[in-house]
């Protein structure tokens, strides 16, 4: 668990317009990030989620989503400087910076990001499992 009480040193303006979590966990399964935001419920994250999101230098630019990913797990939180986590993932991918302006952005519309990206896997022939992919048959 990453204690968060403390807030980070930023300028006010930017603190009223940035919200950070008070507390950051990893469930015991380590597939779900929990976020405890003041006055607000805890929010959860899975890794899959979090894994096909992650802003690194190797998903940047490329707009189709990893796929394979639905049972990947957190190996590691690490807080990064006062404005970010780095998460680390079960397939080796460590590079994922994931800013608190994202954590909240993936929290707030997780609906919308979520079905963006189970239609694209869908258009794409492709699947959440590992090692699976969908054939179009055509009909003769």
């Amino acid at each position: 668990m990453i204690n968060l009480a403390r807030k980070p040193k930023i300028h006010a303006l930017e603190c009223k317009l940035l919200k950070v979590p008070k507390r950051v966990s990893l469930s015991k399964c380590k597939s779900l990030l929990i976020l405890a935001y003041e006055n607000n419920p805890e929010v959860t994250l899975s890794a899959e989620y979090l894994r096909v999101y992650s802003p690194s230098a190797e998903n940047k630019g490329n707009h189709s989503f990893p796929n394979g990913k639905q049972y990947i797990q957190i190996t590691d939180i690490a807080k990064c400087g006062n404005y970010a986590l780095r998460i680390s993932f079960s397939d080796d991918h460590t590079t994922g910076i994931f800013t608190w302006s994202l954590l909240l952005d993936l929290s707030e519309n997780r609906t919308r990001h979520w079905d963006k990206y189970l239609s694209q896997l869908h258009t794409s022939g492709k699947s959440r499992e590992p090692h699976t992919f969908t054939l179009k048959i055509p009909n003769n």
